[in-house]
């Protein structure tokens, strides 16, 4: 048996992860072949590809991130602007205004090229055309990360077998956080049929004061207590450093979230989604303006 490993203290939303169950997230390799990745997404839920991504262009992307937030004043003018130290008055974390078209082509071309890394790992991965959502999650992280959470309750107006994609834009070692997955947490059938039954754009139309319907709605996490939620579902939170060209694969119902940042620099990635072309899409992320979490994603049922 496999001597434990010693992980420094881990913290998710605050909370201290329990160091008796943590574990290290598996490898894979992309030229294993898809048919062997396909088995394995479907056994652990997740695929960690080192170097996948050319290491030039993630750090292109992250420039013009950065760039953009010097030219807004958030970035500490002492610090050479690729290290990414934030001043301590900014205001941020969820950034997706830093990833569109026009403001980040390198981004773009990173994970939507058609004859991109990304792109052809996809289209190899999934065995047919790929469709690709137009709207992405791009977080500047500063402090406490993005609670835990299936991806499902979001985007699950189309086909299930909808894929992430997290970049990490830089270095995301220990200290600054970065993804973790609970592990086997994908094949849980009661939370699939409970929690990831939801639609956090769907309310009740005979029910006064409904919170969904509103337009920030219903955040969608599980719990910011990472513990919690670990003991409830079992098994251990699964956990890695990354360096640029690393990138972490996942399906709708493996339950997720990150790490905190307890260092002084920002840890940025970007969250984007692919699929066959030939099944159905969600609509609320697609098209040149996509309307997301907001009032005009709402849509009402009977309850």
């Amino acid at each position: 048996m496999p001597a434990a490993i010693a992980y420094p203290e881990l913290y998710s939303c605050g909370v201290k992860l329990d160091d008796d169950h943590l574990g290290p997230m598996k490898e894979s390799v992309a030229s294993e072949g898809a048919e062997t990745l396909r088995d394995r997404m479907d056994r652990d839920g997740y695929l960690l590809l080192r170097g996948l991504l050319d290491t030039d262009k993630v750090l292109s992307a992250r420039r013009r991130v950065l760039q953009q937030l010097q030219d807004e004043g958030q970035l500490d003018p002492s610090v050479p602007m690729m290290e990414g130290k934030a001043r301590p008055d900014s205001k941020l974390f969820f950034n997706p205004e830093f990833a569109k078209k026009e403001n980040n082509p390198e981004l773009q071309e990173l994970l939507y090229a058609p004859d991109g890394e990304l792109m052809q790992f996809f289209e190899s991965f999934l065995g047919g055309e790929v469709a690709h959502f137009t709207y992405t999650w791009l977080r500047c992280i500063t402090g406490k990360a993005t609670p835990s959470h299936c991806d499902i309750v979001y985007m699950g107006r189309g086909t299930r077998r909808l894929y992430t994609a997290w970049v990490p834009l830089g270095r995301a070692h220990f200290e600054n956080g970065g993804l973790c997955v609970l592990e086997d947490s994908h094949k849980n059938e009661r939370l699939q049929k409970t929690y990831g039954a939801r639609d956090v754009d769907s309310y009740c139309i005979n029910r006064e004061n409904d919170p969904a319907k509103t337009a920030n709605g219903l955040n969608g996490w599980l719990t910011e207590d990472a513990n919690r939620i670990r003991r409830q579902l079992g098994q251990r939170w699964l956990v890695s450093e990354y360096e640029p060209g690393d990138i972490v694969i996942f399906c709708m119902d493996l339950v997720h979230g990150g790490l905190d940042n307890r260092s002084d620099k920002l840890r940025l990635s970007s969250d984007s989604r692919y699929q066959l072309a030939s099944e159905p899409i969600d609509e609320r992320w697609i098209g040149e303006n996509p309307v997301g979490t907001s009032a005009a994603g709402k849509r009402g049922r009977v309850c």
